[in-house]
């Protein structure tokens, strides 16, 4: 059987699908779509127009104090190359240089995201 190529390094993701078993031993490939936790789409929704997010109220979308997190979760479930990353110059409360992350959806990402809504759509007209 042929391995399939995934869209992120060679590691699989949750767009590749899962393995379902049918009756009668036949199993079958089922393009699934992923798990979100809440955090996960507040911060998809954020980032869906694909305009830059900066950390910090990225963490507010978000709910919690550990937005990168959610961004690596997300980057494994969508593809590493669905979400960019861009180090800014910035100064932090007590006026010293530091350097904050932002984040944006690319175009893969927004095209993934938009595969698996019209995707789930699908399953609840049906």
């Amino acid at each position: 059987m042929k391995k399939r190529p995934t869209p992120t390094n060679g590691k699989p993701s949750a767009l590749d699908g899962a393995i379902v078993a049918e009756p009668h031993g036949k199993n079958k490939l089922v393009k699934a779509a992923p798990r979100l936790s809440p955090r996960q789409v507040r911060v998809l929704d954020a980032l869906r127009p694909g305009h830059w997010v900066d950390r910090e109220p990225l963490d507010r979308i978000a709910g919690s104090s550990n937005g990168p997190d959610v961004i690596s979760k997300l980057r494994h479930k969508f593809g590493q190359d669905s979400i960019d990353m861009e180090l800014i110059d910035g100064t932090d409360r007590d006026g010293r240089p530091c350097r904050t992350g932002r984040y944006r959806l690319t175009q893969q990402g927004r095209e993934r995201l938009a595969q698996i809504s019209a995707t789930t759509d699908q399953g609840r007209d049906a």
